[in-house]
């Protein structure tokens, strides 16, 4: 068994034992590599500031944009369209690698999205958060075709000394995602109507459990969204959305380190200490972003993953879940971002 293979099977281990996310969830070999900063900064502020929120976003209240309840079916796309083609479709030739160099971010980007979220002014403040962050390692796998992330740990043994090894995990997957309803919600902003709502009707169900490149790829060329993967604004606006999403995740994850969620043991799994944890870590999410100078606009990216998620997500497995339901993250995250939910023209019905 090779040094990823071990790696793979302990984290496993640790994951079923502790009751924290899934078996499918997988450590690439090694440790990230080294942190870089300086120049970084400049290219994560010029992500984030790239796109206002807009107000082309949900004038109405927001449990009548949601549009459905929960456990109710997504229409699935019998020929791929979104129902309105960009005017630039047959004019700009795209090759599968332009629309890849979009959908699944870097490992430099992601490393910088984090760095963001742990140098947050929210978690900088508070000593015991950064005390409990510091140098735990950030791994991105952009193979892992899985949308999800997660905060890990695991035994190790030095000499005669054992100890725990904390991480943080962050998959293809939900990177390709977010990307996905990035460019959905960059279209929305540039004129084309109810484009979010159609695009998420669009894309197929499983596309909120696994998102695998070649399937993100197929879907983009076959609705005829490649040319806006080449459109300079457009794209801009879709990667600045997406890496606001992408830094709510983080924060998430970063939020049960900081809570000291992965230093209880259990033997047995507890449906709703899990959840409650989960809802603690959304919470923390929340804070970070609220702090953030860029807060408004994660809020908004983040919005968009939440309301797809609720749109796409099936009722038996958000009821076996260990996550709490969509539609009340959706709602809880709304909540707790009142103020900026309300400067956008969102509320919510009773």
């Amino acid at each position: 068994m090779n040094r990823k293979e071990e790696l793979q099977r302990l984290h496993r281990q640790s994951l079923e034992a502790n009751g924290h996310g899934n078996p499918q969830r997988a450590l690439r070999d090694g440790v990230p590599p080294s942190r870089r900063r300086g120049g970084g900064w400049l290219l994560i502020v010029a992500l984030l500031v790239a796109a206002g929120v807009g107000g082309w976003f949900a004038r109405k209240p927001v449990m009548e944009w949601l549009g459905r309840p929960a456990d109710s079916p997504v229409p699935s796309a019998g020929a791929p369209s979104v129902g309105e083609k960009l005017a630039k479709d047959g004019a700009v030739k795209v090759s599968p690698a332009q629309i890849k160099s979009y959908i699944t971010p870097s490992d430099a980007e992601m490393e910088q999205l984090y760095r963001y979220v742990v140098t947050a002014p929210f978690v900088a403040e508070n000593l015991q958060y950064s005390e409990r962050l510091k140098g735990i390692p950030f791994v991105y796998i952009a193979t892992n075709d899985v949308v999800n992330a997660a905060a890990g740990r695991r035994f190790v043994k030095k000499g005669d000394e054992k100890g725990i090894a904390f991480h943080t995990v962050f998959f293809g997957g939900a990177a390709r995602y977010a990307r996905l309803v990035g460019l959905a919600a960059a279209l929305q902003e540039a004129g084309h109507k109810d484009m979010l709502k159609k695009f998420i009707a669009a894309m197929p169900r499983s596309f909120c459990s696994r998102c695998a490149e070649d399937d993100c790829i197929a879907f983009i060329s076959a609705n005829g969204l490649a040319p806006a993967i080449v459109d300079e604004k457009i794209r801009q606006k879709a990667v600045s959305y997406s890496s606001g999403t992408i830094v709510s995740v983080l924060a998430h994850e970063c939020g049960h380190h900081s809570l000291g969620h992965l230093l209880a043991f259990r033997e047995k799994k507890n449906l709703e200490i899990d959840r409650n944890e989960e809802r603690e870590a959304d919470s923390f999410a929340s804070s970070v972003i609220s702090a953030s100078p860029f807060g408004e606009y994660i809020f908004a990216g983040t919005l968009f993953w939440h309301y797809a998620m609720a749109m796409q997500s099936d009722a038996d497995s958000d009821l076996a879940s260990n996550h709490p339901l969509s539609r009340e993250r959706f709602e809880n995250f709304v909540r707790s971002n009142s103020e900026k939910a309300a400067a956008m023209g969102i509320t919510l019905t009773k």
